[in-house]
């Protein structure tokens, strides 16, 4: 028998960077991964033959510096690529294109609005102090609702200090953020139609929300902590796919002596006298160690994994409410050339908007329609779309000069479909409206298109073990963030069973390639040992 002083389950990027932090402390790790490859959601493969593609998450910002620094990423193969342009659009042919010339940008903006672009300056401002706030909270453990003791009336003085060294615009500013609804704050900032879309659509990417949701407008200020290689706000892609990431990460963590395996199920997690006592895998071996840290989302880990049996009844009943959807579709496209926009003809060549971000919303109510459509067991007709073409930074993704691949990720798309309907009777269909609304913006799509891969929700739930396929490990709104992720009493990632830890996005600070999740529970699991 196999032991270990910790356990990890699951070689996502936080579980790896959880074993690296408790590695570097001398203990003795062993990370189990389900799958052939290590990286969960942040991994690089090639869908089609000569194409290869970050095949679930796509973009890099939100990675914690720290945590770059003390597992040395860049020494083993870590580089992001800054994407300095953004192209907000819609199928008419109206557009927004954010390049980093402010004189281009205040033109662009003039095109709908001679008062909307000195709004806009004074919004992102805005957001990037309150973002500033919260970075400072990301790596730190969240204070507990009740029974506290003195760090974490440490750490409630800290964040009242913070937010009384704003001024007093940015505080009511920062309320709103929290409390407010986000189609009562775009209307207050901005006048143009599509300027709302293109501040919609910064609101959207993690949430499963109306405009009219209170609180929504907090996964946009979650999305503002970002930063590449020292550029506050800056998003990006990584040299060779987003498995690059977790690539370094791992050989960080063996250089440090970790045992990572891979097709290694973890089918319970085991207890005696109410403490762990390590796993079983589903090959019935046993795995020996009194800690464990899972990078599994909080209803996989605590309801199966664990098991309601070793819960209180009000703490599984709370478990299993916890929000968990994200109602993402991901596809991931082989080009046989560039591919040309309507309204940006360019001629072959590469231009600034091959180079960006781009988002496809018709205008504001169009995040609305798609959420109401969803809610209904509908995938959004058209979905909200953001896309990118990485190969244009990046040409090694493709093994043909010239070649390209683009990523999709449509919104939103139900867990649960309508009418008994199951995604693998719908996906075709669903994919095929998908390209159809992508040629009014690309009008040869299908003909410069030489393979695809696309993941439901469903997919993404069986291939990556994360429950409804969120990829956020919950849903970002106001009573599932900070000291309520993903409970009041399992906030500061030790679990209710003594050795049991969460480490993955489902604990604060919440989604998204951060690896605050496992270097904040490594400290944990230190801090208690």
């Amino acid at each position: 028998m196999d032991k270990y002083d910790a356990i990890i389950i699951g070689a996502g990027h936080n579980g790896l960077t959880t074993a690296n932090y408790l590695a570097l402390a001398g203990l003795r790790v062993c990370v189990l991964e389900q799958r052939g490859v290590v990286g969960g959601a942040a991994v690089t493969a090639e869908f089609h033959p000569g194409y290869r593609n970050s095949t679930f998450s796509y973009v890099v910002s939100l990675l914690r510096p720290e945590v770059i620094k003390d597992l040395n990423l860049a020494h083993y193969g870590y580089e992001p690529i800054p994407l300095q342009n953004a192209l907000y659009i819609d199928s008419s042919g109206d557009y927004l294109l954010l390049t980093d010339d402010d004189q281009r940008n205040a033109n662009e903006f003039n095109k709908f609005s001679a008062s909307d672009y000195a709004a806009y300056r004074a919004f992102e401002e805005t957001v990037a102090q309150v973002g500033t706030l919260l970075s400072k909270q990301w790596l730190t453990e969240p204070p507990k609702l009740g029974d506290q003791g003195i760090s974490d009336l440490i750490s409630v003085m800290k964040l009242g200090v913070d937010v009384f060294r704003l001024d007093a615009e940015t505080r009511w500013r920062l309320m709103q953020f929290f409390v407010g609804a986000p189609e009562t704050i775009i209307d207050r900032w901005f006048e143009s139609a599509k300027v709302k879309a293109m501040v919609a659509a910064h609101i959207m990417p993690a949430n499963y929300a109306p405009l009219s949701q209170p609180g929504a407008s907090l996964a946009m200020l979650h999305h503002a902590v970002g930063e590449i290689n020292g550029q506050a706000g800056a998003w990006g892609i990584v040299k060779g796919g987003m498995g690059s990431i977790t690539q370094a990460m791992a050989h960080s963590a063996r250089a440090k002596g970790v045992e990572i395996r891979t097709d290694a199920a973890v089918a319970r997690i085991e207890v005696a006298a109410g403490h762990v006592t390590g796993v079983t895998l589903a090959t019935g071996e046993f795995i020996a160690a009194p800690i464990i840290a899972a990078n599994t989302d909080p209803k996989r880990t605590l309801l199966n994994l664990l098991g309601e049996a070793h819960l209180s009844d009000d703490f599984a009943r709370d478990i299993r409410g916890f929000r968990q959807e994200s109602a993402s579709l991901r596809i991931n496209i082989a080009l046989s050339e560039l591919p040309e926009f309507r309204a940006l003809p360019s001629a072959g060549q590469i231009a600034d908007h091959h180079q960006a971000s781009i988002t496809m919303i018709e205008d504001a109510e169009h995040l609305n329609r798609a959420f109401f459509s969803a809610k209904r067991g509908e995938p959004a007709d058209p979905p909200i779309i953001e896309a990118i073409i990485p190969s244009v930074l990046d040409p090694d993704l493709t093994d043909k000069s010239g070649h390209h691949v683009m990523s999709l990720l449509c919104k939103y798309m139900p867990y649960n479909l309508s009418g008994g309907r199951t995604w693998d009777d719908e996906k075709s269909r669903v994919v095929d409206r998908v390209m159809n609304y992508v040629e009014r913006f690309i009008p040869r799509l299908r003909e410069i298109t030489v393979g695809h891969e696309c993941f439901t929700p469903l997919d993404l739930e069986r291939t990556l073990g994360m429950t409804r396929g969120d990829i956020c490990h919950g849903r970002l709104e106001p009573d599932q963030l900070f000291n309520m992720r993903p409970h009041p009493e399992a906030a500061q990632y030790a679990m209710p069973v003594a050795g049991l830890y969460l480490c993955g996005s489902g604990a604060h600070p919440g989604g998204g390639v951060t690896g605050a999740p496992g270097h904040n529970a490594a400290k944990r699991i230190l801090k208690d040992r």
